[in-house]
């Protein structure tokens, strides 16, 4: 260890590429170095004078993410050290790239790992802070991704109904609360399909219209009539009229009789837009029948 600190070794991520005796090559020759050429040179060193010694890899250190406070262990943490076997201690723990590099170990830093000509393009045009708070955001939200739907285990769930104020809650607490909010998530899903039906679709808009013009003039129908059976309402109403209007209000019976046949076919039809554009502008045209006295 001594031997490290004092000897002219340096700790380096581009070391260039080690020959066959990388030991050797280590200690003689190039004397720089990542973490695993260090660890795997004092192993090798300390069997040379035997004494048990082995390579262990891992991580050590990590970033606290700001936002949630979770903290992020990245392939950049990656780590070797070594330990060897002492009498009566057993295996110690010694990292000879602390002798080398103090900061990486005790301080956990790193060297910037060199970055390609985007990355480095981007973090120009952006900075280097925003670049890493926008890789906060998405790890935060990757990570809440991760604990409430991948990993979203029974504890989590038995917690979530504690929270509710469940003191001590059971399978059956669960099945109860998740059949309610698959209950209210479909009748808010049919209440918005029929909302968005009835705000965008043109068709269901005019026949909308018609129905309400119907009952206006004295026929009101059920909102499931299609316009076929609504067709047959009208004619069965309005078409035995009797009186000195009759003719005329079987005429204007007759005339929307028509109308919503056609409006049914439209329905239907490989290309309805201009079809509908012009029952639109009948249904502004057409007369309709007065309602009865008594209605």
């Amino acid at each position: 260890m001594a031997r490290l600190r004092t000897g002219g070794y340096t700790y380096t991520l581009e070391p260039g590429v080690y020959g066959e005796h990388t030991a050797d090559e280590f200690w003689f020759d190039r004397k720089e170095g990542f973490c695993e050429h260090i660890a795997s040179a004092f192993v090798v060193l300390m069997r040379a004078m035997d004494v048990p010694a082995r390579i262990v890899t891992g991580y050590q250190g990590g970033g606290q993410n700001s936002l949630d406070g979770y903290w992020t262990v990245r392939q950049s943490d990656a780590h070797a050290w070594a330990e060897v076997w002492i009498a009566e201690r057993g295996w110690v723990r010694v990292d000879p790239t602390g002798a080398v590099a103090p900061g990486r170990v005790g301080a956990f830093e790193r060297l910037p790992i060199p970055q390609g000509a985007i990355a480095s393009a981007v973090g120009n045009v952006i900075g280097a802070n925003a670049l890493q708070q926008m890789r906060a955001v998405w790890e935060a939200v990757n990570n809440r991704w991760n604990q409430w739907v991948l990993n979203y285990s029974q504890n989590s769930q038995m917690d979530l109904l504690k929270k509710l104020g469940f003191e001590s809650p059971s399978w059956q607490d669960l099945t109860t609360i998740l059949g309610s909010l698959l209950g209210v998530a479909a009748l808010g899903g049919a209440t918005w399909t029929w909302w968005e039906r009835r705000q965008h679709d043109p068709w269901l808009r005019l026949l909308g219209r018609t129905r309400k013009r119907l009952e206006a003039a004295g026929l009101p129908l059920p909102d499931h009539l299609p316009p076929r059976a609504m067709a047959r309402r009208v004619q069965a109403h309005w078409g035995t009229a009797s009186g000195a209007a009759a003719p005329n209000t079987q005429a204007q019976a007759q005339r929307i009789h028509d109308w919503l046949l056609r409006l049914e076919q439209v329905r239907y039809a490989p290309q309805p837009a201009q079809q509908l554009g012009t029952l639109r502008r009948e249904f502004n045209t057409l007369s309709w029948p007065q309602p009865t006295p008594g209605q």
